[in-house]
């Protein structure tokens, strides 16, 4: 996977020592060198980490290690707007985002080979991969990218594979296991406030005080 790293935009700032732990995909809603040039401005105060053209290229615009300036005002989970701008990777998928534009076979698999080592690297699990329109607030805010395939793009991400993590400071273990594009969570250990995840609308749960899963070995 070749990334070019020769574009940097300006718009970014620290993490503050805050781990990565989210991906958000967004859609450019123009062309790639309108984008390109959107997000290296000063004046627009807007960036991502990643941006990928339609035929595979992929620029790096943002050090995974700075914050890029992608999802404005947001919430996911217990985290809010600033801590979403430190915890996140930010990706722009160039699409006109109105639904009907396709996402072709070599950007959906820069994409794919892109998230599955910013994955492996960071420790990121499946609810903490989203859309522009997921964590955008208030709701309905966003749109992008429309007209993603996003449950095949999931299933594909983390299919077929079962990961053991740990949910946080507290201390509690949970097993997620993944088949076939569906989910299921199983939590073991100490007791650890959870709560439902609205945007799935059944048992897949995520520990309220374990964001930013670590890795944490096998369970049988």
């Amino acid at each position: 996977m070749t990334i070019d790293t020769s574009h940097p935009s300006p718009n970014q700032s620290s993490r503050n020592g805050a781990p990565i732990t989210l991906i958000v995909l967004h859609a450019t809603v123009g062309d790639y060198k309108s984008a390109l040039a959107w997000l290296t401005n000063p004046k627009s105060k807007a960036s991502t980490h990643y941006l990928i053209r339609k035929d595979g290229y992929i620029a790096q615009l943002v050090p995974d290690d700075r914050a890029a300036w992608h999802a404005g005002v947001s919430q996911w989970f217990d985290l809010n707007s600033e801590a979403i701008r430190e915890q996140s990777i930010g990706i722009e998928l160039e699409n006109k985002n109105n639904g009907i534009d396709p996402y072709p076979p070599a950007q959906m698999t820069a994409l794919l080979a892109l998230c599955r080592a910013l994955v492996k690297q960071y420790k990121i699990v499946p609810d903490m991969v989203t859309r522009h329109l997921d964590i955008a607030r208030p709701p309905k805010r966003k749109s992008d990218p429309a007209g993603f395939p996003w449950l095949p793009f999931k299933a594909s991400l983390f299919a077929p594979v079962t990961q053991t993590v740990n949910a946080g400071p507290h201390g509690a273990i949970a097993r997620t296991d993944y088949r076939g594009g569906g989910i299921a969570v199983e939590y073991f250990g100490p007791s650890t406030p959870i709560v439902l995840d609205d945007f799935h609308q059944n048992e897949y749960r995520h520990a309220a005080s374990g964001v930013g899963f670590i890795a944490d070995g096998d369970l049988v």
